[in-house]
């Protein structure tokens, strides 16, 4: 009887908790990430989204051999047998022309590489002497981004360089000085397995110094040598598998683009020539698929003939 004729309580108390929290402002209802209510939900519930979490998209970079062969002005296997082979109709007529006029020569190679060229660069890819195979032949591997640009130095630390480029609206170009002959190179893949690469002459040249550079709607501070970009003299070309994109010079030296970029000022060969080869089809993301074989990095290789 006793025990009966005390009042209820609980209801006081809901109402003070009621009170109080009104008063805090109810911060009391956002609770902090592993509070006891989130380990009421139980273990599992917990490691449920990290589980549901999408794997992170590998990232498909393009494979390209690029070659730098040294030879004389007047090697036959160079000058005369290799460019029987190469298709120099690939290319835009007008390109070609205006290629031609700057001392460049140009084309794709899809078939096999003359038996003299061929045995050349397998020698080289086979040799251990490091000293013995640059000498003939240099040889790396670019791994390229979809459209991300890189370097390609053809020709470094040339004290004094005298370029003159031919177009439409006359000759123009001057003397430069501390210069570094280059292509920039940008590689995309096909939905057919070919690989587009465009590459384009550049010259940088005279002391270091600070410029903004825009690039995909955004500036950023460059530190460097002022850049002479050749627009165009830009090669954008389709190359099929196992197909190679071959850059060369004419004969005679001259005050030419072509000349500043394949004339080898820093050995007695005398010119070189260039030659870029996807080592493996381009696959577009668009058309790729989810297995994990297509996102590996392909390996290189040396060249077979």
């Amino acid at each position: 009887m006793r025990a009966s004729s005390q009042p209820p309580c609980a209801p006081i108390n809901l109402l003070v908790a009621t009170v109080c929290l009104v008063a805090a402002g109810c911060r009391g209802l956002l609770l902090p990430t592993g509070s006891a209510l989130m380990a009421g939900a139980g273990a599992g519930a917990a490691a449920a989204p990290s589980a549901q979490r999408d794997p992170p998209a590998a990232v498909r970079t393009l494979s390209v051999e690029l070659l730098f062969i040294r030879h004389d002005e007047h090697d036959p296997a160079i000058t005369t047998d290799l460019w029987t082979l190469v298709d120099e109709q690939a290319l835009d007529r007008e390109l070609s022309t205006r290629l031609t006029a700057n001392g460049l020569r140009v084309g794709i190679l899809s078939g096999p590489l003359p038996p003299t060229l061929a045995e050349r660069l397998a020698t080289a890819a086979a040799t251990t002497d490091a000293a013995a195979a640059d000498d003939a032949v240099s040889r790396r591997v670019l791994r390229l981004l979809p459209g991300k640009r890189a370097e390609i130095v053809a020709s470094a630390g040339i004290p004094e360089l005298v370029v003159l480029e031919h177009g439409a609206e006359g000759v123009r170009g001057g003397t430069y000085r501390d210069c570094t002959s280059q292509l920039t190179a940008r590689a995309w893949p096909g939905p057919d397995g070919r690989v587009r690469i465009e590459v384009v002459p550049e010259l940088k040249h005279g002391p270091l110094q600070r410029t903004w550079i825009g690039e995909e709607g955004m500036f950023r501070l460059e530190t460097g040598q002022a850049r002479l970009r050749f627009e165009q003299l830009a090669i954008d070309s389709l190359l099929p598998h196992r197909g190679m994109l071959v850059i060369g010079g004419r004969d005679a030296p001259s005050a030419t683009v072509g000349d500043a970029l394949v004339r080898d000022r820093d050995a007695t060969a005398g010119m070189q020539l260039i030659l870029l080869r996807p080592l493996g089809p381009g696959v577009d993301p668009v058309f790729a698929t989810d297995d994990p074989e297509d996102a590996t990095l392909r390996e290189a290789v040396p060249y077979k003939p």
